[in-house]
């Protein structure tokens, strides 16, 4: 046993197992919502954590890119709110699958609301509305996007807009004498909103002009200009009593801007200037630069998505139909802007209609003893495995590493499981039971080669040789395992993806780290006896 011990092969099984538990019990602190504590490091689906199941319906069947676009606007609405961590997931070519776990009935409520209200898109030309949402129309197909080599290297992309007679006719007005100019794509601009900015930012802004870091949305503009003349937003300067901001915000007020972005922390702008204005009748914010460079900070208060050049001049006539194009290095990233292009264009919209199909709801209370009842079961099951191993070997030195290693195999795949922060589901336990039955399949073969003789000389075959051909079996079969799991990532709605991933993720760990560490534990304690 102390040959095994000192075993490459269970030296990796035993730092995985430490490095699990550490994941798993939140010391390496992967959910920082939450404390020390075994399963605190792990995030729990809807199933255990409670929530509620949104079923969307098309209002009819989608190719598989419109599905894609679909997809991503609703990803794009959530996570401009805040809410990264919703998973959105097409299911066939007409429902779309949400899931909100954790979450309070005013959360929720709030999400369907999201979900309903179409996002306000707009085009502008230097400040000037150019195209609504409702004026776009995009065509998803192959022949509304373009995808060819640029004659200079890299790929040229393009893609095809259709606007209606008002919008192609504001267009036309709107661009008149601008080509070269940025079409500005902005979603849910503010409206009514004055920015508030320190005397240091609002200085800095007004000199703040496009260089080789800032990004490509300057055309020539200083930061200033992008948000004032381009963006329409009015922007004050604040000084330390803030007494020079209320004279100028009350005079904007009567022109209809109530709103007020305070453009910085509470030790830049203070939230006594936030309470003043809000005993005022002002209705405030708060947008604080903290990581991110300045054109992302300027693209997150004013909406700003993309600026297009204007390849050509419009005269002032009626543009119904306008391609919006670019270049890039490589393929991937052409198709990557032609996606992004056709969701910024279509968010305003959705491409297909869609309706809440149906609503389920699970209590946190009942998820939790959802938990508890797959806890007891998997101690039954862990317990009957145990029996059964005793009945048919009658060794507890045999059946004690199986149980150590099946055990060793969960703990691995809950801590991999928290790394990749995926979530913990019915489907997800279904794939761990599924992937400690195979594990339990693959030890006995083992152990049942390791301890077989030949039949006709009777003399005991190598345990070198009896392991080789044993692992041949488990790897076989490990393989047929993970080829029928490949299937099911692609099915839609996520709930087979789970149990599918789960169960090719425990396989892998198997194969890899604890069926290699049991043989060479089996082999250790057989070789003792011969």
């Amino acid at each position: 046993m102390n040959e095994a011990l000192k075993s490459v092969r269970v030296l990796v099984l035993f730092f995985f197992i430490v490095l699990s538990l550490a994941l798993v019990s939140n010391i390496i602190p992967v959910n920082k919502d939450n404390g020390w504590g075994f399963g605190n490091g792990l995030r729990y689906g809807l199933d255990f954590a409670g929530g509620t199941l949104l079923q969307l319906k098309l209002g009819s069947e989608a190719t598989p890119e419109v599905m894609a676009v679909e997809k991503t606007i609703l990803e794009n609405r959530l996570n401009s709110m805040g809410l990264k961590d919703i998973p959105v997931r097409p299911w066939g070519s007409q429902y779309i699958i949400i899931q909100i776990a954790d979450a309070t009935p005013a959360e929720t409520e709030n999400i369907e609301n999201i979900l309903r209200q179409q996002a306000r898109f707009e085009e502008r030309i230097d400040g000037t509305l150019a195209a609504k949402g409702n004026e776009v129309t995009v065509d998803l197909g192959p022949q509304g996007a373009e995808l060819y080599n640029a004659p200079g290297g890299g790929y040229r992309w393009a893609v095809r807009v259709q606007h209606n007679k008002e919008g192609a006719c504001r267009f036309g007005n709107a661009g008149d004498g601008k080509e070269g100019r940025p079409v500005d794509i902005f979603i849910d601009r503010p409206e009514n909103t004055t920015i508030v900015f320190t005397e240091a930012n609002f200085q800095l802004m007004g000199n703040l002009t496009e260089t080789q870091d800032t990004g490509s949305f300057f055309f020539g503009n200083t930061a200033l200009e992008v948000l004032t003349n381009r963006s329409v937003i009015p922007v004050l300067s604040y000084s330390t009593n803030g007494s020079d901001v209320f004279d100028r915000l009350t005079e904007l007020r009567s022109q209809g801007y109530d709103r007020v972005m305070l453009a910085g922390d509470e030790g830049k702008i203070p939230d006594d200037l936030r309470n003043r204005l809000e005993e005022q009748g002002f209705r405030t914010s708060r947008m604080p630069m903290g990581n991110k460079t300045y054109p992302e900070w300027i693209a997150e208060m004013t909406g700003l998505k993309n600026s297009l050049n204007l390849a050509f001049d419009p005269r002032g006539e009626c543009v119904y139909q306008a391609i919006i194009e670019g270049t890039t290095q490589t393929l991937d990233s052409a198709r990557a802007e032609i996606q992004t292009t056709q969701v910024l264009l279509t968010s305003g919209n959705l491409p297909v209609e869609l309706t809440l199909e149906s609503k389920s709801t699970t209590p946190p209370t009942l998820g939790r003893r959802f938990l508890m009842y797959s806890f007891y079961t998997g101690l039954v099951a862990i317990a009957a495995v145990a029996t059964i191993m005793y009945i048919r070997y009658r060794r507890i030195e045999i059946v004690a590493p199986v149980m150590l290693t099946m055990m060793s195999e969960i703990v691995i795949i809950l801590g991999m499981a928290s790394l990749i922060k995926w979530e913990l589901d019915l489907p997800a336990v279904a794939g761990i039971i599924a992937t400690v039955g195979t594990g339990v399949d693959h030890q006995i073969v083992i152990t049942d080669e390791t301890l077989k003789r030949t039949l006709k000389t009777k003399k005991t075959v190598s345990i070198a040789e009896r392991i080789r051909k044993a692992f041949f079996i488990v790897l076989t079969a490990g393989s047929t395992v993970v080829a029928a799991m490949i299937p099911l990532l692609g099915i839609g709605s996520g709930m087979l993806k789970g149990f599918a991933f789960t169960t090719m993720m425990g396989v892998f760990i198997g194969v890899i780290i604890t069926r290699s560490a049991y043989a060479k534990i089996i082999e250790s304690i057989l070789r003792k006896e011969e």
